[in-house]
């Protein structure tokens, strides 16, 4: 055995469990994996491979520590993150020498050449634990490699080419660790426009496409050729800009960290104002009995840390030139400290705030408290893309499809302030529905009725486009008189304004319309 050895012992947990290991969701209780159950749960247990050439210097005790202290912090970062659900320690740390090529790059086959060297010189099966680390910071990189680490999926085998001790090093075998536990990368949308990325919105009064600019089109977090920059996300270590918490869509999706009663689904719960509680703020402690790491207290089970939601959009296909629809989900969390809720799509934050400008590294994302943005305004039509030179319209692409053709209804987000309480930071979101007028709802109050009438009176041989939710795009006139009279009753909610409405006989709206105007005048006199 060499000196990076450790005992570590693993526990079955059963009814009758006493000590720290017993999970409660008792206030302020330390909680402690259980018996795993997935690759993202349970006490793991790893070994730490450091490959150098024959010709080197072994595997020093000042290297060991330098290791451990990494364990460490991959150890209380997984805890927190997976509120006590997930450990991993590396049970061996090994010398591991290879003999490396003249220019001190890695032999071919030098995974297996390194697995082998433990089976013969250890005794050690790598296959039997969760997780092979190969710290190949002692070699030259391949040329072209292109990677700081590795994941090779589906193996439990993953490499890591810097200094583990460095921040850059600490990002790169916890990100990868993430992918092992199955993780996919946490991206950013980003309006570039440069040679490389040219995004567009449409036009509907010109009916065509033109270049997204956002001082003629106001900020929109997502035209038509928007730039998905898939490591671009600076708020989660499954980019490659921060070491800061997962998303909320992989601890609730990927690893079940959390629960559908934390993140719930926003169409079953409807309007209302829900507090958000930051996901990233649980503190790690260690049990040394036991050599296991948790938090001393975990998410709590009635409290939201999250919300998700699903509607239909539509994604364009370049190799049929058209838009096809498919089941969107998008999740909102909010984190300690932030000014605002984020917005995620397809593992990617969502740029919702203009003043961060295109810079990567911006962290001005977020709906800042204070503002709103309504669930229409981004995303029903989308084309992203990470290939440089990709023009949207080199596609020929039809028009996008109408937002209310896509969904009955949306919603309109507001942010409002953040604060504390005993269970941590939150920030307050308030959810309104939206709902498509009708057809001939010319005062845009949600009902088609003998108001609405007065206003096409008063608007007669007006411009076209003068009325809301006027369907034709002629002069005001006998069209839009037809249009109301063919939905009168209608709500934006559907249906009838009342069980029995039907379109009035001409009498009876007259009637209606000379009662209206009657109030009106009364009313200014």
């Amino acid at each position: 055995m060499s000196s990076g050895t450790r005992l570590r012992y693993c526990f079955l947990l059963t009814l009758g469990t006493i000590g720290p290991l017993l999970v409660s969701t008792l206030a302020h209780a330390d909680v402690f994996p259980r018996r795993g159950v997935s690759k993202s749960t349970g006490a793991r247990d790893g070994i730490y491979l450091v490959l150098r050439d024959v010709g080197d210097s072994p595997l020093s005790a000042s290297d060991v520590t330098r290791i451990r202290t990494s364990e460490e912090q991959t150890r209380r970062f997984y805890a927190e993150n997976s509120g006590g659900k997930f450990d991993i320690a590396y049970d061996h740390i090994l010398d591991v020498p290879l003999t490396l090529n003249a220019d001190r790059t890695r032999p071919e086959g030098w995974f297996e050449l390194a697995e082998n060297y433990v089976r013969s010189n250890y005794g050690i099966e790598p296959e039997d634990f969760h997780l092979n680390v190969f710290d190949v910071e002692r070699t030259t990189p391949d040329p072209n490699q292109g990677w700081s680490g590795i994941a090779i999926i589906p193996s439990n085998n993953i490499a890591v080419q810097p200094d583990v001790s460095s921040s850059w090093g600490q990002i790169v075998v916890d990100h990868e660790l993430g992918h092992r536990i199955g993780a996919p990368h946490s991206g950013a949308y980003r309006a570039v426009n440069d040679n490389n990325y040219k995004p567009y919105v449409w036009d509907a009064a010109a009916g065509q496409y033109a270049v997204y600019n956002s001082d003629l089109h106001g900020h929109q977090a997502m035209p038509l050729g928007i730039h998905k920059d898939e490591y671009g996300n600076p708020f989660s270590v499954m980019g490659n800009i921060s070491h800061e918490d997962f998303a909320i869509s992989d601890k609730l999706h990927t690893y079940g960290w959390l629960n559908e009663d934390q993140v719930p689904e926003l169409s079953e719960l409807g309007e209302g104002t829900y507090r958000i509680y930051a996901h990233d703020t649980l503190e790690s402690v260690y049990n040394d009995a036991n050599d296991v790491y948790g938090v001393t207290e975990t998410y709590q089970p009635d409290k939201l840390y999250g919300l998700t939601y699903t509607r239909r959009a539509e994604r364009f296909n370049t190799s049929r030139g058209q838009f096809e629809q498919y089941n969107q989900e998008l999740t909102i969390e909010y984190r300690a400290g932030r000014g605002g809720v984020q917005f995620y799509l397809d593992n990617a934050v969502i740029d919702l705030d203009l003043e961060g400008g295109s810079d990567r590294n911006n962290r001005e994302r977020e709906l800042e408290s204070g503002k709103r943005v309504s669930d229409l305004d981004f995303a029903t039509s989308v084309f992203y893309t990470n290939t440089e030179g990709e023009d949207f319209l080199s596609f020929n692409p039809p028009a996008p499809t109408d937002v209310w053709d896509l969904n009955d209804s949306y919603f309109d987000f507001r942010a409002l302030r953040g604060y504390s309480d005993e269970f941590g930071s939150f920030i307050d979101l308030q959810v309104t529905a939206l709902y498509r007028h009708p057809d001939g709802d010319y005062n845009d109050d949600g009902v088609v009725d003998a108001a609405d009438y007065v206003v096409w009176r008063d608007n007669r041989r007006a411009d076209p486009g003068t009325l809301p939710n006027d369907p034709n795009n002629v002069r005001i006139g006998t069209a839009q008189y037809q249009t109301w009279l063919d939905n009168y009753g209608a709500t934006k909610f559907g249906g009838s304004a009342t069980a029995a409405a039907a379109v009035p006989e001409p009498a009876a709206w007259a009637l209606a319309c000379l009662a209206l105007i009657a109030t009106r005048r009364r009313g200014r006199a």
